[in-house]
Formats: structure tokens, C-alpha cells, sequence
């Protein structure tokens, strides 16, 4: 048989892909071919398992390779995503924060509901198949050399139109292998490094070891060569490597990214209390130093800080004896002991791998694709989206939604 489109890859963007070319072209003969036992499978995953399918303000959101993702994002923008869906049989809900969840709470009725409607329109998937090879032949035609893993069998596919819709390299046992990032430079595609994104950061400060476990709400600004790069906000967890939490992984591309190409200094600066200014946490600090001289200054940061973090901050400016009296303590110390609470400087080193990461930096060069069809500019009949383009965003729904956007575009082959 010769199909009329094959996707490979039946993730986020290769579902939303295969359903929308079988919506534009009524008697295609379709396919998806998918590495892994089932579809969707990192579906599944996404938002704690609870799948965070999309964000209500990703229209304004700053993708790396904005321009490029911007048709994709017009052409199908949250809210004909969100009419997709519930054409689907989905219903969604927003937290406060613009984030949109399945009614369900549950990853699985969003990889269901896309399965689903493959079942209605008679799209065959074939799972457990990993492709191995791509070549074109005369004709035109795409011929897929595959395995049957079950089986051991080769097997071999032909079609008129291909769609590479693999994902990146973020979370292999997931699915994402970078075996896509493989194919499509067999094709003369380049492939800018790739690089773990949305990912926790190693530091080699002693202090993130003593306050495992530890969540706090901060501001965090990247600082390379003692520069400010980006700034962050929301919760931080400190563990036994370095940090986590959405603040660490909102930098963490820039990270990957500096590591990537330099060893040059890279600091993680946290503003411990960011809902208080310098004056302000400085005023409440003294009053309490008049109020309470009898109280150890272990106890100083109590009503502030986690007690541990607290004293930490009072070891960072040298003050080792926490049982000294807070009557005691001089004016300059405790301006210094806000200076710190205020700017807590660690070390970073690098980020953790892409067994960790959620998403992917890097990928397929998007100035090889056309962004208002994302058909390749070198081979025709080859198109490409989602995680495998050189396109992604912070956490919250941003990368799913570029993922269906992606997908539904690419499926038309405009």
C-alpha cells in the first residue's frame, strides 16, 4: 500500500496532525507509526498527570523562535484549541493562573479523547514500530524501513507525504529518543544542538544539601559572568543536587545553553522574601531585634524564613554562633543579614539530563521550514512539528499548546 501521509510519531503533535489531515483530505489513506507499546504515551506524564494541555495567555508567550511559531499559533490559538478539544468530548477548566486542565484532572482523557476520533476516522497506529531509516525514490515517494519489535519483523512503509513528528530528546523513557532529530538530517536537515529544557540545576554550594526538601517562594535571577540574564518567579525547592522547582526550571534553558558552549561563572540569585523591600525587611528586623534582645538569633528569620533557611542565611555572613542574643546584634549586621536574604548567591554548575528534562532546546532549524505550512523548504511532501522543530517555551501549558497548534497546521500540508 502507498498512503497518501504518514506520521511518524504518535505523541501530542503527530495525533493532532493525523486527525487534522484526515478532516482536510477525506479519502487520504493515513498512518501514524509510533516507536513505543502505545500512543500518547508522554501525554500522559505532562502536568503531574494531570495533563496542563494549554495556558489561556499563550498567544502573548515568548517562544524561542517567536516569528517562526507565530502562524502555527495564529492559525490555531488557545481558544480553537480549546473548541477542538471539546469537539472532542473534552471539557476543560483554567486555574488561576491561566493554566488549562482536562475536567477530569486525569492525562489520560486528553490522550483518549485524540485516540478516540483516530478510532472514528479510521486511522490506523502502528505502535511498538520504530523507524529506522527514511528514503526517497523515484516518484517522489517516502519509503520507511521499520521494525516490528514484538516480532523482530522489517517492515516497510511508502507514502506520498511524510509529517516528522517525533519530539525531541526530553524524557526518553517517555518516547522522545531524538531518533527524529537522526531522520531528518538524513533528509539534509540541520539540527541545532539539543539541549535539556525545563530542568533542575546542579549547584555546588553546601547549602542546597542542608535544606533538602525545602520549598520557599522567591525571585531568582540568572547571573552569568556577574551580568543579569533572566528573572524568575514562583516556588524553589532545594535538594541534595542543587534546585527545582518552576523558578529553577524557567532559567534552566539558559543554563543548558551557557554549559552548552562556556564554563564561565553562573550564579543562581534568590530574593528570599520578595513581597518585602530591602527598607521594609530591614524596619521589621530591627523592631523585632529591640523587641525580643533575649531571643537567640537563630530565631531572628522564624516568622520570615523556614527555620533552617533562616539559619543559613545567618552562617552566610559568618554569624556561627546562632545563640547569640538579638539585643546584641549592631546595625550593619542585621543590614547584612537582609543584603543576604535579599541576594543568596549559589553556584551553578549545569542542569541534569534529559531523563529529567520536560522539554527539549534545540532541535530541527526552523529557518529550513516554512512557518505558514511547516513543509521543508528542501524536500517537498516533508513537514515537520511539535518538540523536533527548534521551538519551546516555559513551563505551564506553553510547549502543549505549540504542540497542538503545530500538529493541526502541519496535518492540512498546506
Amino acid at each position: 500500500m502507498i498512503y497518501n501521509l504518514l506520521v511518524v510519531g504518535a505523541g501530542a503533535s503527530g495525533l493532532c496532525a493525523a486527525i487534522s489531515a484526515a478532516r482536510t483530505h477525506k479519502n487520504f489513506k493515513i498512518a501514524l507509526i509510533e516507536r513505543m507499546p502505545r500512543a500518547g504515551k508522554k501525554i500522559l506524564a505532562t502536568g503531574n498527570g494531570r495533563c496542563n494541555l494549554t495556558n489561556l495567555d499563550a498567544q502573548n508567550h515568548d517562544y524561542k523562535n517567536l516569528n517562526f511559531a507565530v502562524p502555527a499559533l495564529k492559525a490555531y490559538p488557545v481558544t480553537k484549541t480549546l473548541d477542538f478539544f471539546k469537539g472532542l468530548g473534552l471539557l476543560t477548566f483554567s486555574d488561576e493562573v491561566g493554566r488549562v486542565y482536562p475536567l477530569t484532572n486525569k492525562a489520560n482523557a486528553v490522550s483518549d479523547a485524540l485516540r478516540f476520533e483516530l478510532e472514528r476516522l479510521g486511522i490506523p497506529i502502528f505502535c511498538d514500530t520504530p523507524v529506522q531509516k527514511i528514503k526517497l525514490v523515484e516518484k517522489g515517494l517516502f519509503v520507511l524501513d521499520c521494525e516490528d519489535k514484538p516480532s523482530g519483523k522489517k517492515l516497510s512503509f511508502r507514502a506520498k507525504n511524510l509529517i516528522i513528528a517525533t519530539g525531541g530528546k526530553a524524557a526518553p523513557v517517555q518516547g522522545s529518543d531524538g531518533s527524529g532529530f537522526s531522520l531528518l538530517s538524513s533528509l539534509g536537515h540541520t539540527i541545532r544542538q539539543p539541549l535539556p529544557s525545563l530542568v533542575p540545576l546542579f549547584s555546588d554550594s553546601p547549602y542546597p544539601k542542608q535544606l533538602k526538601g525545602l520549598r520557599v517562594r522567591s525571585t531568582l535571577t540568572l547571573e552569568i559572568k556577574g551580568k543579569p540574564r533572566a528573572v524568575t518567579h514562583g516556588e524553589l525547592l532545594f535538594t541534595d543536587y542543587g534546585l527545582s522547582g518552576i523558578a529553577a526550571m524557567e532559567i534552566s534553558p539558559l543554563v543548558s545553553e551557557h554549559f552548552a558552549f562556556s564554563q564561565a561563572d553562573c550564579h543562581a540569585v534568590l530574593d528570599l522574601v520578595p513581597s518585602f523591600d530591602h527598607e521594609e525587611l530591614f524596619a521589621f528586623l530591627q523592631e523585632l531585634t529591640r523587641a525580643s534582645e533575649s531571643l537567640p538569633l537563630e530565631k531572628l528569620f522564624f516568622g520570615v524564613l523556614p527555620g533552617p533557611l533562616g539559619s543559613v542565611i545567618c552562617k552566610e555572613c559568618g554569624m556561627k554562633d546562632l545563640q547569640t542574643p538579638l539585643g546584641s546584634l549592631k546595625e550593619q549586621s542585621i543590614k547584612k543579614l537582609v543584603d543576604c536574604a535579599k541576594a543568596f548567591r549559589l553556584k551553578l554548575t549545569g542542569t541534569q539530563g534529559f531523563s529529567r528534562a520536560q522539554v527539549t532546546r534545540g532541535g530541527a532549524a526552523v529557518d529550513e521550514f516554512d512557518p505558514k505550512r511547516l513543509a521543508s523548504n528542501k524536500i517537498k511532501g516533508l513537514y515537520a512539528c511539535g518538540e523536533v522543530l527548534d521551538v519551546d517555551g516555559a513551563c505551564g501549558g506553553y510547549n502543549l499548546q505549540w504542540a497542538w497548534s503545530s500538529g493541526l497546521l502541519a496535518g492540512r500540508l498546506g
